[in-house]
């Protein structure tokens, strides 16, 4: 899990910084590598949708699912459909190729979010097979939705792998942000519910207040962590 931060709407540094967490992730022969949402272009990206998105076809994203060989790597990012639509996507990178993309169904709309005043949503929720087992991919609010989670995994899928860009809510001194505990018991009710592994990817920085709070973990079928990332600070979770 590479909990990182992104640069706004820098779609060159971010790929730069990719390739430096992948190269760190195979000194430790990682099989599978995990970026949080949006990782390629940063979140409150607004009216640079249209600056930052890519075609799943992209020579960007080929160069980096070749650079990763024979890693695969989940990243997130903006698609460009070929209707010229904007989505915000997870692209799972295997076999120097873009294998599998996820448009985000279920976009945040409320409070600090506002999301789908610049991208659209997805449609079609579905869980693929790779080298490593049949996998299903869900990005962030898709994830307090327990209906795609379950067709996820009604659809085979034997990992959940989570990509988020979760800023603090209702922090207190001396005490987990209160969203985070909530992502905590969400996310290990299902493991326990379905019998699955789950992979949750939440980023770290700063963007215009919104502060990310990482804790990337790997919980097991039971609900058991199995590995997890510490508050704020960037960490490749292995």
């Amino acid at each position: 899990l590479a909990q990182c931060d992104a640069r706004l709407g820098d779609v060159s540094a971010n790929l730069d910084t990719h390739r430096q967490w992948i190269q760190r992730a195979r000194e430790r022969s990682v099989d599978l590598l995990v970026f949080p949402e949006l990782s390629l272009t940063g979140y409150l990206l607004q009216d640079q949708v249209h600056e930052v998105a890519l075609s799943a076809d992209a020579v960007p994203l080929t160069e980096l699912a070749r650079a990763a060989e024979p890693m695969s790597v989940c990243v997130g990012g903006i698609e460009e459909s070929a209707e010229h639509a904007q989505y915000i996507a997870g692209f799972h990178l295997e076999a120097g190729r873009v294998h599998h993309v996820h448009r985000k169904v279920y976009l945040a709309s409320y409070g600090v979010f506002d999301e789908a005043r610049y991208v659209g949503a997805g449609h079609r929720i579905a869980a693929y097979d790779t080298r490593l087992g049949r996998m299903g991919l869900s990005i962030c609010e898709d994830s307090w939705h327990p209906s795609l989670v379950g067709i996820l995994l009604l659809d085979g899928a034997d990992l959940i792998v989570v990509q988020t860009a979760s800023p603090v809510r209702d922090l207190r001194e001396g005490e987990m942000p209160r969203n985070a505990l909530t992502w905590m018991d969400t996310l290990r009710t299902y493991a326990r519910l379905y019998g699955c592994y789950i992979a949750f990817c939440n980023r770290v920085g700063c963007e215009d207040g919104l502060v990310f709070w990482g804790h990337s973990v790997l919980l097991g079928p039971e609900g058991d962590t199995v590995a997890e990332g510490p508050l704020y600070d960037e960490e490749l979770v292995i």
